[in-house]
C-alpha cells in the first residue's frame, strides 16, 4: 500500500510539473505573439501613417524579458538545458545519481542568494514607487519576473529529484 502511495505521489508531482511547464510555455508562446503584434503594428503606423507607439520598445522588452525566464522554468523542469554531461557519463553508473543529485543541490545552492537578493530589489522598487518611462507601470512589477522564476526553477530542481525524468525524455 506504501508503494502504490508513493506511485501516484510521484506521478502526481510528475503531471503537475509537466502542466506547470506546459503552462509557462504557453505564456512564453502567447507573450512572444504579443511582442511580434505590437512590433508588426508599430512597423505599420511608423511606414505608412509616420507615427509610431511611445511605449512598444519598452514593453516588447519587459516581454522578451518574460518569455526567457517562462522559457527557462520549462526548460529547467524538462532537464533541457545545456550542461556539461561528460563528467556524469564517464562516470560509473553507480555514481551518475549521485552527481546528479550534487548538481541539481549545487544549482539550487547558487540560485537561492539570487532569488532573495532579487526579491529584495523587488521590494526597494516596491517602497520607491519607481515606473517605467513610457508605460507608467510600477517597476516592481516587471522586475519581479526574476526572483519569481528563479524561485519556480529552485523548486521544480528539488520536485525533480523526487520525480526523475522518464527514459524517453530528452534522450536520456
Amino acid at each position: 500500500m506504501a508503494l502504490e502511495t508513493e506511485g501516484a505521489f510521484r506521478r502526481a508531482l510528475r503531471r503537475g510539473g509537466d502542466g506547470f511547464a506546459g503552462l509557462a510555455l504557453g505564456l512564453a508562446a502567447a507573450a512572444l505573439f504579443v511582442v511580434v503584434a505590437v512590433n508588426a503594428v508599430n512597423v505599420v503606423l511608423r511606414y505608412f501613417f509616420l507615427f509610431s507607439l511611445s511605449w512598444a520598445q519598452e514593453a516588447m522588452l519587459y516581454l522578451m524579458i518574460l518569455c526567457v525566464y517562462l522559457g527557462a522554468i520549462a526548460v529547467a523542469w524538462q532537464e533541457a538545458h545545456i550542461r556539461i554531461d561528460t563528467i556524469l557519463n564517464l562516470a560509473p553508473a553507480s555514481l551518475r545519481r549521485t552527481l546528479d543529485v550534487v548538481s541539481t543541490l549545487v544549482l539550487a545552492a547558487v540560485l537561492v542568494p539570487i532569488v532573495i537578493a532579487s526579491f529584495q530589489v523587488v521590494g526597494i522598487l516596491l517602497d520607491d514607487g519607481e515606473t517605467s518611462d513610457a508605460l507608467q507601470i510600477d517597476m516592481w512589477i516587471p522586475q519581479s519576473i526574476v526572483p519569481v522564476a528563479l524561485l519556480f526553477i529552485v523548486v521544480l530542481v528539488i520536485v525533480r529529484l523526487v520525480v526523475p525524468p522518464r527514459p524517453d525524455d530528452n534522450g536520456h
